[in-house]
Protein backbone atom coordinates (compact mmCIF):
# COMPACT_ATOMS: atom_id res chain seq x y z
CA UNK A 1 0.00 0.00 0.00
CA UNK A 2 1.06 3.85 -1.14
CA UNK A 3 2.42 5.40 2.32
CA UNK A 4 2.74 1.97 4.52
CA UNK A 5 6.76 3.00 4.61
CA UNK A 6 8.82 5.41 6.07
CA UNK A 7 8.73 8.70 4.87
CA UNK A 8 11.63 9.46 5.48
CA UNK A 9 14.57 5.98 5.11
CA UNK A 10 11.50 3.73 3.17
CA UNK A 11 11.84 1.46 6.01
CA UNK A 12 8.84 -0.40 8.04
CA UNK A 13 6.95 0.76 10.00
CA UNK A 14 6.22 -0.20 13.23
CA UNK A 15 2.94 -2.15 13.38
CA UNK A 16 1.35 -0.87 15.93
CA UNK A 17 1.26 3.18 16.72
CA UNK A 18 3.37 5.17 18.93
CA UNK A 19 0.91 7.67 19.56
CA UNK A 20 -2.40 8.73 18.95
CA UNK A 21 -4.14 12.06 19.07
CA UNK A 22 -6.57 14.91 17.37
CA UNK A 23 -7.14 17.79 15.49
CA UNK A 24 -6.23 20.16 18.76
CA UNK A 25 -5.91 23.06 16.36
CA UNK A 26 -9.16 23.12 13.78
CA UNK A 27 -10.94 20.18 15.37
CA UNK A 28 -11.29 18.29 12.43
CA UNK A 29 -13.35 15.26 13.57
CA UNK A 30 -11.48 11.60 14.22
CA UNK A 31 -8.46 10.40 16.04
CA UNK A 32 -5.09 10.06 14.26
CA UNK A 33 -2.29 8.05 14.52
CA UNK A 34 1.59 7.91 14.10
CA UNK A 35 3.53 4.85 13.50
CA UNK A 36 6.88 5.04 13.57
CA UNK A 37 9.65 3.59 11.78
CA UNK A 38 12.27 1.30 14.17
CA UNK A 39 15.31 2.55 12.19
CA UNK A 40 15.31 6.18 12.24
CA UNK A 41 12.69 7.05 14.26
CA UNK A 42 10.30 8.89 11.93
CA UNK A 43 6.88 8.34 11.60
CA UNK A 44 3.71 8.90 9.20
CA UNK A 45 0.29 10.17 10.08
CA UNK A 46 -2.84 7.10 9.73
CA UNK A 47 -4.63 7.16 8.19
CA UNK A 48 -3.56 8.71 5.31
CA UNK A 49 -5.98 11.66 3.90
CA UNK A 50 -6.69 11.50 0.34
CA UNK A 51 -5.97 15.13 -1.80
CA UNK A 52 -9.66 15.65 -1.96
CA UNK A 53 -10.14 15.58 2.23
CA UNK A 54 -7.12 17.98 2.41
CA UNK A 55 -9.18 21.21 2.36
CA UNK A 56 -11.01 20.78 5.19
CA UNK A 57 -7.80 20.61 7.23
CA UNK A 58 -6.85 23.63 6.44
CA UNK A 59 -9.93 26.14 6.58
CA UNK A 60 -9.41 30.21 5.92
CA UNK A 61 -8.46 30.97 9.28
CA UNK A 62 -5.48 28.36 8.78
CA UNK A 63 -2.52 30.63 10.35
CA UNK A 64 -0.18 31.01 7.12
CA UNK A 65 -3.09 32.05 4.47
CA UNK A 66 -3.89 35.52 5.55
CA UNK A 67 -2.88 38.82 7.73
CA UNK A 68 -5.60 40.41 9.78
CA UNK A 69 -7.31 43.41 7.45
CA UNK A 70 -6.82 46.03 9.72
CA UNK A 71 -6.36 47.73 13.37
CA UNK A 72 -4.14 46.08 16.93
CA UNK A 73 -4.12 42.22 15.24
CA UNK A 74 -2.62 43.67 11.46
CA UNK A 75 0.16 45.47 13.02
CA UNK A 76 0.92 43.09 15.66
CA UNK A 77 0.69 40.45 13.21
CA UNK A 78 2.79 42.67 10.35
CA UNK A 79 6.00 43.59 13.17
CA UNK A 80 5.76 39.53 14.15
CA UNK A 81 6.61 37.87 11.08
CA UNK A 82 9.00 40.66 10.49
CA UNK A 83 11.13 39.84 13.62
CA UNK A 84 10.32 36.21 13.11
CA UNK A 85 12.31 36.43 9.81
CA UNK A 86 15.13 38.94 10.78
CA UNK A 87 15.91 36.37 13.20
CA UNK A 88 15.21 33.04 10.99
CA UNK A 89 17.50 34.51 8.72
CA UNK A 90 20.24 34.70 11.01
CA UNK A 91 20.53 31.05 11.72
CA UNK A 92 21.00 27.47 9.69
CA UNK A 93 19.81 27.08 7.60
CA UNK A 94 18.35 30.11 5.64
CA UNK A 95 21.58 32.31 7.33
CA UNK A 96 23.65 30.62 4.10
CA UNK A 97 21.25 32.79 1.82
CA UNK A 98 22.61 35.73 3.90
CA UNK A 99 26.43 34.55 2.04
CA UNK A 100 24.46 34.12 -1.88
CA UNK A 101 24.22 36.68 -4.50
CA UNK A 102 20.62 37.03 -4.76
CA UNK A 103 19.04 35.02 -7.57
CA UNK A 104 15.84 32.73 -8.60
CA UNK A 105 14.00 31.40 -5.12
CA UNK A 106 10.96 29.03 -5.29
CA UNK A 107 9.63 28.78 -1.44
CA UNK A 108 7.63 25.78 -1.57
CA UNK A 109 4.53 26.19 0.57
CA UNK A 110 4.29 29.81 0.82
CA UNK A 111 1.15 30.55 2.73
CA UNK A 112 0.45 34.38 2.39
CA UNK A 113 4.77 34.97 1.49
CA UNK A 114 5.72 36.13 4.53
CA UNK A 115 9.37 34.74 3.32
CA UNK A 116 8.94 35.77 0.15
CA UNK A 117 8.43 39.85 0.94
CA UNK A 118 11.44 39.64 2.81
CA UNK A 119 13.82 38.15 0.20
CA UNK A 120 12.17 40.20 -2.01
CA UNK A 121 13.24 42.99 -0.15
CA UNK A 122 16.88 41.87 -0.36
CA UNK A 123 16.83 41.51 -3.97
CA UNK A 124 15.85 37.69 -3.97
CA UNK A 125 13.59 36.88 -7.31
CA UNK A 126 10.90 34.80 -5.50
CA UNK A 127 8.52 32.38 -6.86
CA UNK A 128 6.01 30.83 -4.12
CA UNK A 129 4.56 27.66 -4.53
CA UNK A 130 1.51 27.46 -2.39
CA UNK A 131 -2.21 25.87 -2.80
CA UNK A 132 -4.47 28.03 -1.36
CA UNK A 133 -6.12 30.74 -3.27
CA UNK A 134 -6.63 32.74 -0.64
CA UNK A 135 -2.98 32.59 0.52
CA UNK A 136 -2.24 33.13 -3.14
CA UNK A 137 -4.41 36.11 -3.70
CA UNK A 138 -2.80 37.34 -0.63
CA UNK A 139 0.84 36.93 -1.66
CA UNK A 140 0.24 38.92 -5.30
CA UNK A 141 -1.26 41.43 -3.47
CA UNK A 142 2.05 41.90 -1.34
CA UNK A 143 3.95 42.39 -4.64
CA UNK A 144 4.97 38.38 -5.01
CA UNK A 145 5.11 36.25 -8.15
CA UNK A 146 2.94 33.44 -7.07
CA UNK A 147 2.06 30.24 -8.36
CA UNK A 148 -1.54 27.67 -7.14
CA UNK A 149 -0.71 24.40 -6.47
CA UNK A 150 1.84 21.59 -5.30
CA UNK A 151 4.94 19.92 -7.17
CA UNK A 152 2.05 17.36 -7.95
CA UNK A 153 0.43 19.74 -10.87
CA UNK A 154 2.10 23.04 -10.60
CA UNK A 155 3.47 24.54 -13.95
CA UNK A 156 6.89 25.48 -12.78
CA UNK A 157 9.63 27.30 -15.30
CA UNK A 158 13.68 26.28 -13.58
CA UNK A 159 16.20 26.57 -12.58
CA UNK A 160 16.29 28.03 -9.55
CA UNK A 161 19.03 28.89 -7.76
CA UNK A 162 17.54 28.18 -4.06
CA UNK A 163 14.81 25.87 -3.47
CA UNK A 164 13.02 26.48 0.27
CA UNK A 165 10.81 24.16 2.09
CA UNK A 166 10.12 25.87 5.25
CA UNK A 167 7.80 23.79 7.47
CA UNK A 168 6.19 22.44 4.33
CA UNK A 169 8.34 19.02 3.81
CA UNK A 170 6.06 17.52 6.98
CA UNK A 171 2.42 17.90 5.00
CA UNK A 172 3.45 15.99 2.20
CA UNK A 173 2.73 12.12 2.34
CA UNK A 174 5.73 11.24 0.21
CA UNK A 175 8.66 13.44 0.96
CA UNK A 176 11.17 11.84 -1.48
CA UNK A 177 8.77 12.83 -4.61
CA UNK A 178 8.61 16.08 -3.90
CA UNK A 179 12.46 16.22 -2.95
CA UNK A 180 12.91 15.07 -5.85
CA UNK A 181 10.95 17.22 -7.65
CA UNK A 182 12.64 19.94 -6.05
CA UNK A 183 16.12 18.94 -7.65
CA UNK A 184 15.18 18.73 -10.90
CA UNK A 185 14.06 22.66 -10.14
CA UNK A 186 16.93 23.25 -9.14
CA UNK A 187 20.50 24.41 -10.93
CA UNK A 188 23.29 22.23 -10.94
CA UNK A 189 25.28 23.69 -7.72
CA UNK A 190 21.79 24.84 -6.42
CA UNK A 191 20.97 25.02 -2.76
CA UNK A 192 18.13 23.31 -0.86
CA UNK A 193 17.04 24.81 2.48
CA UNK A 194 14.48 22.56 4.53
CA UNK A 195 12.90 23.23 7.86
CA UNK A 196 10.28 20.52 9.81
CA UNK A 197 9.46 19.93 13.53
CA UNK A 198 11.92 18.25 15.41
CA UNK A 199 10.13 14.51 16.02
CA UNK A 200 13.17 13.81 17.85
CA UNK A 201 13.24 16.43 19.81
CA UNK A 202 13.05 16.62 23.60
CA UNK A 203 9.27 18.54 23.39
CA UNK A 204 8.49 15.51 21.02
CA UNK A 205 8.88 13.08 23.91
CA UNK A 206 7.62 15.12 26.60
CA UNK A 207 4.19 15.65 24.49
CA UNK A 208 3.42 12.85 22.58
CA UNK A 209 0.03 13.86 21.09
CA UNK A 210 -0.37 17.08 22.74
CA UNK A 211 3.05 18.53 20.91
CA UNK A 212 1.73 21.54 19.30
CA UNK A 213 4.23 20.33 16.20
CA UNK A 214 2.69 16.97 15.72
CA UNK A 215 -0.54 19.36 14.14
CA UNK A 216 -2.16 15.78 13.25
CA UNK A 217 -4.03 15.21 11.03
CA UNK A 218 -1.80 18.32 8.74
CA UNK A 219 1.34 16.80 9.25
CA UNK A 220 1.61 13.91 7.46
CA UNK A 221 5.51 13.10 7.74
CA UNK A 222 7.49 12.82 10.69
CA UNK A 223 11.11 13.61 10.55
CA UNK A 224 14.21 13.04 12.97
CA UNK A 225 17.63 14.08 12.20
CA UNK A 226 18.42 10.24 11.29
CA UNK A 227 15.68 10.24 8.95
CA UNK A 228 15.85 13.74 7.28
CA UNK A 229 19.24 13.19 6.37
CA UNK A 230 18.82 9.68 4.90
CA UNK A 231 16.24 11.29 2.75
CA UNK A 232 18.00 14.14 1.58
CA UNK A 233 20.68 11.57 0.88
CA UNK A 234 18.28 9.13 -1.10
CA UNK A 235 16.80 12.09 -3.18
CA UNK A 236 20.35 12.62 -4.39
CA UNK A 237 21.52 15.91 -2.84
CA UNK A 238 25.00 16.45 -1.18
CA UNK A 239 26.91 18.70 1.20
CA UNK A 240 23.85 18.09 3.93
CA UNK A 241 24.50 19.84 6.80
CA UNK A 242 21.71 18.97 9.86
CA UNK A 243 21.09 22.03 12.99
CA UNK A 244 18.46 22.40 14.84
CA UNK A 245 16.38 25.50 16.65
CA UNK A 246 13.55 26.41 19.03
CA UNK A 247 10.46 27.98 18.07
CA UNK A 248 8.98 30.35 20.05
CA UNK A 249 5.45 29.16 19.71
CA UNK A 250 6.10 24.80 20.73
CA UNK A 251 6.15 24.87 23.97
CA UNK A 252 3.81 27.79 25.63
CA UNK A 253 1.48 25.70 22.71
CA UNK A 254 2.03 22.62 24.07
CA UNK A 255 1.74 23.60 27.68
CA UNK A 256 -1.98 24.96 26.66
CA UNK A 257 -3.07 21.45 24.63
CA UNK A 258 -2.09 19.92 27.52
CA UNK A 259 -3.95 21.67 30.14
CA UNK A 260 -6.98 22.72 27.76
CA UNK A 261 -6.62 20.37 24.93
CA UNK A 262 -6.51 23.58 22.75
CA UNK A 263 -5.00 27.07 22.00
CA UNK A 264 -6.58 29.11 24.88
CA UNK A 265 -5.74 32.42 23.17
CA UNK A 266 -6.92 31.66 19.54
CA UNK A 267 -8.56 35.35 18.32
CA UNK A 268 -7.56 38.67 17.09
CA UNK A 269 -5.27 40.29 18.50
CA UNK A 270 -5.19 38.03 21.91
CA UNK A 271 -3.14 35.18 19.56
CA UNK A 272 -0.82 38.12 18.19
CA UNK A 273 0.02 39.24 21.78
CA UNK A 274 0.19 35.75 22.94
CA UNK A 275 2.75 34.78 20.44
CA UNK A 276 4.56 38.42 21.24
CA UNK A 277 4.83 37.22 24.89
CA UNK A 278 5.90 33.42 23.71
CA UNK A 279 8.89 35.13 21.26
CA UNK A 280 10.12 37.52 24.23
CA UNK A 281 10.60 34.13 26.11
CA UNK A 282 12.47 32.04 23.21
CA UNK A 283 15.69 32.26 25.24
CA UNK A 284 14.20 30.92 28.07
CA UNK A 285 12.30 28.23 25.71
CA UNK A 286 15.46 27.29 24.60
CA UNK A 287 17.20 27.02 27.36
CA UNK A 288 14.14 24.60 28.93
CA UNK A 289 13.11 22.55 25.88
CA UNK A 290 15.30 23.74 22.55
CA UNK A 291 15.76 21.96 19.46
CA UNK A 292 12.06 21.59 18.55
CA UNK A 293 12.85 22.95 14.57
CA UNK A 294 15.24 20.62 12.42
CA UNK A 295 16.77 22.07 9.72
CA UNK A 296 18.75 20.81 6.71
CA UNK A 297 20.85 22.71 3.63
CA UNK A 298 22.03 20.40 1.02
CA UNK A 299 23.57 20.77 -3.09
CA UNK A 300 22.17 19.72 -6.00
CA UNK A 301 25.59 18.19 -7.29
CA UNK A 302 27.00 19.33 -10.82
CA UNK A 303 26.90 17.20 -13.73
CA UNK A 304 23.81 15.68 -12.51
Amino acid sequence: MAGSNCPACGGTLDSEPALRGIDHLHGSPGEFAVRVCPACGSGRTFPPAAPEELGRFYPESYDAYSLPARGVAHSLAVALFRWHYHWLLRRRPFALLRRLTPGRLLDVGAGRGDLGVVLAAGGWDVTGLEPSAQACEEGRRRGLTMVQGTFDDAQLEGPFDVVALQHALEHVIEPREDLGRAFELLRPGGLLVVTVPNFGSRQARWFGSDWFHLDLPRHRSHFTPAGLERLLLASGFSGIELSTATTADGLGNSLQYRRWGRRRFRTDPGRYVWAALSLGLQPVTALAAGGDELGASAVRPDGR
